[in-house]
């Protein structure tokens, strides 16, 4: 009997539709925490909340988030809090009708569920001056939350320096609505049909999202609950299986059959195995392999039966879709939405892979900080949006050194770009760095109010990183890593000191670098 091998294939489909859905709100969700952390761990936001001058704050509020900033990040409300939990700066605004929305949530007093917005209830803020060690140390919470205008999901970060130091200042929130977009959105990362629905205290025993996904049979949907920052039911999401009844040639009737036809059962017998056992075997074993080994590929198998065929064909368009949009959502983390080149985690991760073969092959690397000069001139003449071009030129200008694919530039945060070279000799090195500078000087992008020069030039903070024979590692990767960038950013600021438009470079061996690391960690004990 074939028919409850069908079954459960069709069941484990459901599974992978219910997986998928959780997924996708995971991966949706991870754009907004991205963009909320570059806002709210940088120095403009930093000055902004240190800053006495009320029209220093204007400044900033106009220039970082004007309707069309909302648009372009895809958010809905901005929220600045001191830590007092006092709102400094609120904005709504739907990025996708261009209406103004004016949220209630920051009144912790008529809401005080809603104070779970604070980093502090999750978190402590980082003491005076201590600068943390990578993004995952600075204090944030993430979740959906209910607003006048339906439920939305946001990100809240503590409010810290670009090289995340600082003392107790404040946190920034950004929410996004979950509205027919949001979920015409997930229904396409799911490749199955997905409703929402608000839940009340009788939906309380409904499954969370992102935890169960067996099930037990096969069904039409599957319900799943979110619940509010208080923790009580908020929404639920219907999924709706696409596969939910077993094919119709399948029927208990078929096998019925076969048995009243006992005079033709031998040459039965025969069609039936070739026509359907063996496919339906082979599905049944494809599946359940795939299952096993939690490998996604497409099924190649060609089938006799119409409605195997179907079977195979909505399968492999299932999963092709979802490795697809699990492509482009993991490379939407890790990519800078203006400048389209790696952004810091994506510079962190190459970073840690570097320190990898630093400890274990002996490969040394070079770690270069690059920053706009007189950036700050360059916007208040010419405006926001030109600065953001001209952050792009930027970025294609420093990118199109690299040729190597291990190499990397980053975009590090504000007008920071920072970049990798692996293993690269002194002369070549010489020589490249002196190709950066000349590239702007190439691009002449002009600049109408640089001290330094009458076009965009960038100043060049260099650490390379040399092994020695026979040394033994005692400290982890990301503390290498740490500490070469914070010798290439003192480079910088050395080279800014001396004129800016050029560079400065530091050489250290690996053990100096462990005992610049053990002497941070002994200062701070």
């Amino acid at each position: 009997m074939q028919l409850p091998l069908i079954e459960n294939s069709l069941v484990k489909l459901s599974e992978q539709e219910l997986t998928s859905l959780n997924y996708a709100f995971q991966q949706m969700r991870k754009p907004l925490q991205t963009i909320n952390y570059d806002y709210a761990v940088w120095d403009r936001t930093y000055s902004y909340m240190k800053s006495n001058s009320a029209s220093a704050k204007r400044y900033y509020e106009k220039h970082e988030y004007p309707d069309d900033t909302f648009k372009s990040l895809q958010v809905d409300g901005v929220f600045i809090f001191d830590t007092q939990n006092q709102p400094v700066f609120s904005k709504g605004f739907n990025h996708r009708n261009d209406i103004p929305l004016v949220f209630e949530l920051t009144d912790f007093k008529q809401h005080p569920q809603n104070i779970a917005l604070s980093p502090q209830t999750k978190q402590a803020f980082p003491p005076v001056n201590s600068q943390l060690d990578s993004p995952d140390d600075v204090p944030s919470t993430h979740g959906v939350i209910a607003t006048r205008y339906g439920p939305a999901i946001y990100s809240s970060t503590s409010i810290l320096k670009s090289d995340r130091s600082g003392t107790q200042i404040g946190y920034l929130v950004f929410i996004r609505l979950i509205d027919e977009g949001f979920i015409a959105e997930l229904s396409q990362y799911t490749a199955a049909g997905v409703e929402i629905a608000m839940a009340d205290d009788s939906d309380e025993n409904l499954p969370r999202l992102g935890t169960n996904t067996k099930l037990n049979q096969v069904t039409a949907t599957s319900e799943r609950l979110i619940t509010n920052v208080d923790g009580k039911p908020l929404l639920k999401l219907v999924l709706y299986h696409t596969n939910n009844q077993p094919p119709p040639m399948l029927d208990y009737s078929v096998f019925i059959l076969l048995a009243e036809m006992s005079l033709l059962l031998i040459l039965a017998y025969f069609l039936y195995s070739y026509l359907l056992v063996n496919p339906v075997r082979k599905l049944a074993a494809d599946i359940k392999e795939m299952d096993k080994s939690r490998e996604i590929k497409k099924l190649q198998y060609s089938y006799p039966i119409t409605e195997l065929v179907k079977i195979a064909t909505h399968f492999n368009a299932l999963m092709g879709t979802i490795q697809e949009q699990t492509k482009q959502l993991n490379e939407q983390v890790f990519i800078d939405k203006l400048t389209n080149i790696p952004n810091r985690r994506g510079f962190e991760q190459r970073l840690e892979t570097y320190c990898q073969l630093l400890a274990r092959q002996q490969i040394g690397f070079t770690l270069i900080i690059a920053d706009v000069d007189h950036f700050k001139e360059y916007n208040d003449t010419l405006g926001h949006f030109a600065g953001d071009e001209a952050l792009i030129k930027v970025a294609q200008t420093l990118s199109q050194q690299f040729y190597r694919a291990e190499d990397i530039c980053a975009r590090f945060g504000g007008e920071e770009f920072i970049m990798l070279f692996r293993d690269i000799p002194e002369e070549p090195l010489q020589r490249k760095l002196d190709a950066m500078l000349h590239s702007f000087a190439e691009l002449n992008l002009p600049h109408p109010n640089s001290s330094t020069a009458n076009y965009v030039t960038v100043s060049l903070g260099v650490c390379t990183v040399v092994t020695v024979d026979d040394f033994e590692f005692k400290s982890e990767s990301h503390v290498i890593g740490s500490q070469a960038a914070l010798i290439a950013d003192k480079a910088l600021y050395h080279a800014k000191a001396s004129g800016r438009n050029q560079f400065s470079k530091t050489t250290i061996t690996i053990d100096k670098i462990e005992q610049l690391a053990a002497n941070k960690i002994g200062n701070q004990a």
